[in-house]
């Protein structure tokens, strides 16, 4: 028998807080969306480290399909709109009337040849991918409970300017794309990049220091709510500050990673997407209702997607005469751009389910 008084009393030590991880679709998912941009980034290092001319041919290769994957994704926008005539309701004109006005826009800009036209594209894509990370790190916050707006964002323009830079002063990032566009008509922006190099040494230094300060700024928010904090935020935001920071150390490698990335995150959110819109709720009445109802019906879409979208890319540039194939190209990328900012607004109810979310927007 136990002798209650001889036993000693229990040292209770601080109360260490319960790692609480507030995943979007679960660890399995959630950690292909943070970290499936580091292959391609491997992969990519592992060939630009190295030279030889077979080795450029890879190192191209993958450069390409980097783009490749980007243009897949894109028009799956456009699938989510016009294939769901309860979405294509919530904004009747703009859908109808908008691909008319942006495929003038593009004709205008490209028939006059206004050079101007790539940077925007460029500068408007690379926005573009990171206001999806941005997104994606608020759905985290939502789910914590707290979280600055300001911070979230701006930490990542901060990081990517700064790589950016970092990037634009060093002499061998001039050399790398030299290895991957080799053709004549991206030859001009890449001897463009060298009359950049003595603006961004001198614009490293504040923008480095403004991105050290927004990551304190950062921790320090997460470290005065340690208790309630997310954990699965924490990953996917340390991620994507691991693949900006990539950027700087190896640019062309960062780049190849950051685009594919992009795409292969926006392909999980529209499967997942519809998974939870119409295969948990099956609507018939419309043709992603009846299509994304089963996991069979949802892969069958995605494969035949890409494969037809695949086909037009490399037939059309054959096909259509003049300028067509890049007013498609362009007009499919802008309208992509356009309509997620319309279709995945959090403060939409409907929306915000669709990641789990049913609080009400935090600061």
């Amino acid at each position: 028998m136990i002798d209650a008084g001889k036993i000693a009393p229990r040292v209770v030590g601080p109360v260490r807080p319960r790692a609480r991880f507030g995943w979007i679709y679960g660890p399995g998912w959630d950690l292909l969306i943070a970290l499936c941009w580091v292959p391609f980034f491997l992969a990519a290092h592992v060939l630009t480290v190295r030279h030889g001319v077979e080795n450029d041919h890879i190192l191209s290769n993958l450069f390409n399909a980097a783009f490749l994957l980007s243009l897949l994704h894109q028009p799956l926008t456009l699938a989510l709109v016009y294939g769901d005539k309860n979405q294509f309701a919530l904004r009747r004109k703009v859908f109808t009337w908008g691909p008319l006005g942006v495929i003038a826009l593009i004709s205008t800009a490209l028939y006059l040849n206004l050079w101007i036209v790539i940077p925007i594209a460029a500068t408007w894509n690379t926005i573009h991918t990171l206001q999806q990370r941005y997104g994606l790190s608020r759905i985290y916050s939502r789910k914590a409970g707290f979280g600055s707006i300001f911070l979230d964002r701006w930490t990542l323009y901060a990081w990517l300017v700064a790589a950016i830079l970092v990037a634009g002063s060093t002499a061998s990032t001039l050399a790398q794309l030299a290895r991957v566009m080799l053709d004549s008509p991206n030859a001009a922006p890449v001897r463009d990049l060298a009359s950049v190099r003595p603006y961004a040494v001198w614009l490293l230094v504040p923008a480095a220091v403004i991105a050290v300060v927004l990551l304190a700024g950062l921790v320090r928010q997460e470290a005065e709510h340690v208790e309630e904090a997310n954990r699965a935020k924490w990953i996917y935001q340390g991620s994507s500050l691991v693949l900006i920071a990539a950027i700087a150390f190896d640019p062309l490698a960062g780049f190849i990673a950051y685009i594919a990335s992009h795409a292969i995150e926006y392909f999980i959110v529209v499967y997942k997407t519809m998974e939870s819109r119409y295969g948990r709720t099956p609507d018939r009445s419309t043709f992603l209702g009846r299509v994304a109802r089963t996991t069979t019906g949802r892969v069958a879409f995605f494969a035949a997607f890409g494969l037809v979208v695949w086909a037009m890319d490399t037939k059309f540039n054959q096909w259509l005469p003049g300028r067509s194939y890049y007013i498609t190209l362009y007009t499919a990328g802008m309208l992509h751009f356009w309509y997620d900012s319309f279709i995945w607004k959090l403060r939409k109810p409907a929306v915000a389910a669709n990641f789990g979310i049913q609080t009400a927007p935090v600061g």
